[in-house]
């Protein structure tokens, strides 16, 4: 496919051959995702529940990050050669959202990381097809606006879950069953419907673009060091500083619910109320983002997310109330809209057609693998400063959070190097003129 081509859509979807194709990926969206609402944002509070340690935690963040990502290679490419996505959507939907049913079973921390690792790996198929799936409804010219009501239905589906479930579970003491029970039962339900969904959802035939043998070979060089990295030099510049900047992101994740709950006391409402404030402050932002990703391309949107994203780590560690908290998740909203669209847009202006599905594959892989690492040193990291520091938790918590900020710091420098093969209407800084001249010229009107 030749960059910046906006005919192609193989599906017809776009000139009127599968009208129905966007409501079902529509409702589809809405379901999964008040599924995940649900249930995804009390998971780590469930395993504090369970007594986990921070090593523990660590484990829990790693597996999500890496299952995901670990079968990605093998099922875009399959996905890519067979020329169908939907399959792979519905068989890993239904499969990994029935995993919440059993995690009302778990009696300790460990037997729920177990849980969790099998869902996030059956769930792999469904991360490089789905992303593929809006490639083939889209063009340059409508990618972004496309993706960001996408974002937009399901961050609004995600935020009345999580509500709603924050509302309803009881505080304080109690089994697993008598507190998580309601929520996880309406989540596994509601992705499984979602994900049934799409069995109305017609394909359009495509051309077979690999051999057998191609979509089979899983030796380490073809699983994850495939040809793309080393031919295509903006897909591996891409990778290797998001590699870099997600392994340093990640050192924190594990500890952050150990700050909500240890260290601010939150309950698991206010844990909902953090989370709906993130996703709607990202959901305001979202629709002018896309619009803006249209005009300039991803690259302005890349480097201001990764130079907001240092000062995450800097309030997490000085942070005494949870407000403090509810602040920075609300200011951060434009950046998360910003990254949430930039580099699946980045991915697919450099991604060849027949290889999109292969592609996020192997970035997702590649991330997966290094926030994996990230995780459990993060974990570890808080034990060994809990022991240096006479197991004073806020000191060893920010001892963390300050090597996080620093490394993001200096590794959002480097995104500098980062260049878009794709041409665009306009620059960041014409745009800003252009802007700046209407406001100008709007000004005037009055008088």
């Amino acid at each position: 496919m030749p960059l910046g081509d906006t005919d192609n859509d193989p599906t017809g979807a776009a000139k009127g051959g599968n009208p129905d194709a966007h409501g079902l990926m529509y409702s589809n969206q809405v379901a999964v995702n008040f599924g995940k609402g649900m249930a995804d944002p009390f998971v780590p509070a469930l395993a504090i529940h369970l007594s986990a340690t921070p090593a523990q935690l660590g484990w829990l963040q790693a597996f999500v990050n890496l299952f995901p990502a670990v079968m990605q290679v093998p099922w875009g490419k399959l996905s890519d050669f067979l020329g169908r996505r939907v399959p792979f959507l519905v068989v890993g939907g239904v499969l990994s959202f029935s995993m919440y049913f059993f995690m009302l079973g778990v009696v300790n921390a460990s037997q729920l990381i177990f849980l969790v690792a099998i869902q996030m790996f059956i769930g792999s198929m469904m991360i490089p097809t789905w992303s593929a799936l809006v490639g083939d409804m889209t063009t340059t010219r409508n990618r972004g606006s496309i993706m960001s009501r996408f974002f937009a239905i399901s961050s609004l589906a995600s935020l009345a879950a999580t509500l709603v479930a924050g509302a309803i579970m009881p505080e304080g003491g109690g089994s697993v069953l008598s507190i998580y029970a309601i929520p996880f039962l309406i989540a596994g339900g509601s992705g499984i419907i979602g994900s049934i969904v799409l069995f109305q959802m017609r394909e359009s035939k495509r051309r077979l673009y690999a051999s057998p043998k191609t979509i089979f070979s899983f030796s380490l060089r073809s699983f994850i060091f495939i040809s793309d990295l080393t031919e295509n030099i903006y897909f591996r510049n891409l990778v290797a500083l998001q590699c870099v900047f997600n392994f340093i992101m990640s050192l924190i994740w594990p500890l952050l619910y150990l700050t909500y709950i240890d260290v601010l006391g939150a309950t698991l409402f206010d844990i909902a109320l953090m989370t709906v404030i993130s996703t709607g402050s990202a959901l305001f932002f979202q629709t002018r983002v896309g619009r803006w990703l249209d005009l300039t391309g991803p690259m302005p949107h890349i480097l201001i997310s990764r130079f907001a994203f240092i000062s995450v780590p800097i309030v997490y560690a000085l942070a005494t109330q949870m407000w403090h908290i509810y602040v920075i998740n609300a200011a951060l909203g434009f950046a998360t809209a910003m990254s949430n669209v930039a580099f699946f847009a980045y991915i697919l202006d450099v991604a060849p057609e027949a290889k999109k599905g292969e592609y996020f594959a192997v970035y997702n892989t590649m991330i997966g693998l290094v926030t994996f690492a990230g995780s459990i040193i993060g974990g570890y990291l808080a034990l060994f400063f809990l022991d240096i520091y006479l197991q004073n938790l806020v000191i060893a918590l920010g001892a963390v959070y300050a090597i996080s900020a620093f490394g993001r710091g200096i590794c959002a420098v480097w995104f500098f190097k980062l260049k878009d093969p794709v041409k665009y209407p306009f620059t960041l800084r014409q745009l800003a003129g252009k802007w700046y001249r209407g406001l100008r010229s709007g000004d005037r009107r009055p008088s």
